[in-house]
C-alpha cells in the first residue's frame, strides 16, 4: 500500500510543542542568563535597553498627589550608550533591567512560567493544525517548517530589540502568516499570526500596544492579499497592512492617553512610531516577496516558479511519456485543461492541479500496451491471454511505477501525490467481475483487485480523480449539450461519494456544485459543433459516405456492460452516462474495452474506439 508523507499525530504535535516552546523561552530570556550582558552604571550598555509601554504612577512635587499616566515616548537606551545616574531614562532602564533579571531568587520561576505560556500557545497551534486544518497542514514536514519559520521571525525581532534603537513596531513577523496564506489558506494564517504576534510581544514584557499592532498588521496582510499569481500583490498587501497598523496604533494611543501629536511623532523620523508601523508593513511585503520561494519550500509547498518549470513540454519525463505512451499523454493533456478550470473555480491551486494532471499517469510508460489508448488500430491486447488477477495487477502497477519514477526524477512530493491518489482505493471492477464470472477458481477477494494507493488528501488530487473519469465519459455524450454533461458529471461525482473516495479530500458540497457547472460549460465548449465544409456537403449530396458528426466522432455500436453496470477506465464500476453515441445508451452505456476487457480510468463508459480501457 502506497503512503503519503508523514502526518503529525498527537505525539508528534506534543514533541514539537515541547521543543519549540523551550526554544522560544531561551530566545525570550537568553540574554538574562549571561552575566556579561548585564548593564552597569558608568559603563556602555552591552545591549539596547527598553522599557515597555505601560502605566506609570507619577507624583506631583508641589502638592504631593499621585496620578496614573501612560508614557508615550518609550524609553530606549541604544546599545553602546554610557549609562549615567543623572539621566532619567537611564535610571528607568536600569530599574526595569534589575527587576527583569531578578538578581534576587525568582529568575528560575519566571523562566518556567514563560515556558509554560509558550507551551500552551504551541499546543493550541499544533492541535488546530492536526484536527481542523486542511490535510496539507497536517503533514509533519509542514508543521516543522512552519515552526522553523516562526523561530526565524522571532530571532529577527529579538535582534532588532537588542541591537538597534529602532521602535519595536519595525518587527516584520507578519511575513510568516502571509507565506502561510499563499501556500495554504487564510484561516490557518490567522491562527499562526495570533501565535507569532503573542510570542513577539512577550519579548517586550507582553506590551499590549505592540501586540495589538502586530495582530492588526498581520491579519490585514493576509486579508489584502488576493492573488497568488502576482508577486507585486505582496508589496501592496504589506503596504496596506502597515497603514492599518499605524491607524490602530494612533487609535490605541488616543484611547490610553486622550490624544496624539502626529506631527511631533513624525518629526522623530526613524524614531517615529507611526513610521515604524508603516515601515514594518513595507518590510513584510518585501520579505514576503523576496523569501517566498524558500519559505514555501520549508513548509513543503511547491513554489509557483517550480510548477511553471514542470509544465515545460521539454521536461524529460513529459518527453518520455509523449514518446512511449502517446495515447496516455494526450489524455493527460485533455485532463489538464478541465482540471485546471475546475480548481480555479473553487479557489484551489489551479497550477498544481494542471501539473499533477500532466504527471499522474507516467507509470503507463512501463507497459504502455496494457492500456487501450496506446494500442494501434486493430492491435491485439495482451489482456486476452491473461487471467483476470494478472491483468488487474498489470493495470494497478502503473500507480506504483509512476510514483517510483516521479520520486527518482526528483519531482516534488505534492506532484507525486497525484500519481498514487488519482485512483484512490477503488477496485478494478471489470477484472473482479470477470474473475467472479469464471467461478473465482483461486478464491480471491476484492482486496486482490484494489488499487494500492490512497484516497485523495487534498482538493487538487480529488479534482483530478473526478476529472479522470469525467473527461473519459464526456466522449460518450451526444449531442454535446450542457444538461447532458451535467447529468453525467453528477453521476460520476455521486459514485465517488458513495464509495468514500472523497471523504478525506476537503471538498464541500458547494465545491462539487460549482465544479459541475464549470466542467459542463468547459465540455460544451470543447465539443462545440462546426459548419461543414463545401466538399463535405457535396459528398453528402452525392451519396458518398457521410461525414462524421460536426463535434466528435462517437462509437456506433456499444458493447454490453458487465453485470454491475458501466465499467470505468480503471476497471471500477461507474454510473452510466446520460446519453451515448447515436442513442445507443438507452439500451446499455458504451464501454471501452482494452482489447481484452481491461478498462481505463474510472469513468462511466468511455470511448471513441471501443468500450472501456484500463488504467
Amino acid at each position: 500500500m502506497l503512503r503519503t508523507r508523514i502526518r503529525a499525530g498527537p505525539l508528534a504535535g506534543f514533541v514539537l510543542s515541547v521543543l519549540f516552546a523551550a526554544l522560544f523561552a531561551v530566545l525570550c530570556v537568553g540574554e538574562l542568563l549571561i552575566p556579561s550582558l548585564a548593564p552597569e552604571m558608568g559603563e556602555p550598555a552591552p545591549l539596547t535597553l527598553r522599557v515597555p509601554y505601560g502605566p506609570r504612577i507619577v507624583r506631583d512635587t508641589h502638592d504631593g498627589s499621585f496620578t496614573l499616566s501612560y508614557e508615550h515616548a518609550r524609553v530606549i537606551v541604544p546599545r553602546g550608550t554610557v549609562l549615567s545616574e543623572h539621566n532619567e531614562d537611564h535610571d528607568a532602564a536600569m530599574a526595569y533591567e534589575t527587576v527583569r533579571r531578578m538578581r534576587q531568587p525568582g529568575l528560575g520561576a519566571r523562566v518556567a512560567s514563560t515556558y509554560v505560556i509558550y507551551l500552551i500557545v504551541c499546543l493550541m497551534l499544533t492541535v488546530y493544525l492536526r484536527r481542523f486544518g486542511q490535510n496539507r497542514v497536517r503533514l509533519l514536514r509542514t508543521q516543522v517548517g512552519m515552526f522553523v519559520l516562526m523561530t526565524g521571525s522571532l530571532i529577527v525581532a529579538k535582534l532588532l530589540l537588542l541591537f538597534t534603537a529602532l521602535p519595536e513596531f519595525w518587527m516584520p513577523v507578519a511575513a510568516l502568516p502571509l507565506w502561510v496564506a499563499i501556500a495554504f489558506d487564510r484561516r490557518t494564517a490567522f491562527l499562526v499570526e495570533v501565535g507569532v504576534a503573542f510570542i513577539a510581544a512577550s519579548l517586550l514584557r507582553f506590551d499590549v500596544v505592540l501586540l495589538s499592532v502586530l495582530l492588526v498588521r498581520g491579519i490585514a496582510a493576509t486579508m489584502f492579499f488576493f492573488k497568488r499569481k502576482g508577486s507585486r500583490q505582496l508589496l501592496v498587501a504589506g503596504s496596506l497592512a502597515g497603514l492599518a497598523g499605524a491607524i490602530g496604533f494612533v487609535a490605541l494611543t488616543v484611547l490610553f492617553e486622550g490624544g496624539f501629536d502626529l506631527v511631533a511623532d513624525l518629526k522623530r523620523w526613524l524614531g517615529s512610531n507611526v513610521l515604524a508601523c508603516i515601515g514594518g508593513g513595507l518590510i513584510v511585503g518585501v520579505l514576503g516577496r523576496g523569501l517566498r520561494e524558500p519559505a514555501e519550500r520549508a513548509m513543503g509547498h511547491v513554489p509557483r516558479d517550480k510548477l511553471l518549470d514542470l509544465t515545460d513540454l521539454e521536461q524529460p519525463l513529459l518527453k518520455k511519456m509523449a514518446a512511449e505512451a502517446p495515447g496516455s499523454w494526450e489524455h493527460a493533456r485533455a485532463m489538464a485543461n478541465l482540471a485546471e478550470a475546475s480548481a480555479a473555480a473553487i479557489g484551489a491551486d489551479a497550477l498544481l492541479t494542471r501539473v499533477g494532471a500532466y504527471y499522474h499517469d507516467l507509470g503507463k510508460t512501463v507497459q504502455p500496451k496494457y492500456f487501450i489508448e496506446n494500442l494501434a488500430p486493430g492491435e491485439r491486447s495482451p489482456h486476452e491471454d491473461l487471467d483476470p488477477e494478472v491483468s488487474a495487477d498489470a493495470i494497478m502497477a502503473h500507480v506504483v511505477m509512476g510514483t517510483k519514477i516521479l520520486r527518482e526524477g526528483n519531482i516534488p512530493e505534492p506532484v507525486v501525490e497525484f500519481a498514487y491518489t488519482h485512483h484512490g482505493t477503488q477496485v478494478v471492477e471489470y477484472f473482479w467481475h470477470k474473475c467472479v464470472e469464471q467461478g473465482n477458481p483461486k478464491d480471491l477477494t476484492q482486496e486482490h483487485f484494489r488499487y494500492p494507493g490512497m484516497k485523495p488528501q487534498t482538493k487538487e488530487t480529488a479534482i483530478l480523480m473526478l476529472v479522470d473519469s469525467i473527461e473519459a465519459a464526456s466522449r460518450t455524450i451526444w449531442p454535446p449539450e450542457h444538461k447532458k454533461f451535467e447529468e453525467m458529471i453528477q453521476r460520476v461525482m455521486f459514485s465517488k461519494l458513495a464509495s468514500g473516495q472523497l471523504d478525506q479530500s476537503g471538498l464541500t458540497i458547494e465545491d462539487l456544485r460549482i465544479m459541475t457547472s464549470r466542467m459542463a460549460s468547459t465540455l460544451v465548449n470543447m465539443y462545440h459543433g462546426r459548419i461543414k465544409y463545401p466538399w463535405q456537403r457535396e459528398s453528402d449530396r452525392a451519396g458518398h459516405t457521410p461525414a462524421p458528426p460536426t463535434a466528435t466522432p462517437r462509437p456506433t455500436t456499444p458493447t454490453p456492460v458487465p453485470p454491475s453496470g458501466a465499467v470505468g477506465r480503471d476497471g471500477s464500476a461507474a454510473p452510466p452516462p446520460a446519453s451515448t453515441a447515436r442513442g445507443a445508451a438507452a439500451a446499455a452505456p458504451a464501454v471501452r474495452d482494452d482489447a481484452g476487457g481491461a478498462t481505463k480510468d474510472e469513468s462511466p463508459a468511455e470511448s471513441v474506439r471501443t468500450p472501456k480501457k484500463t488504467h
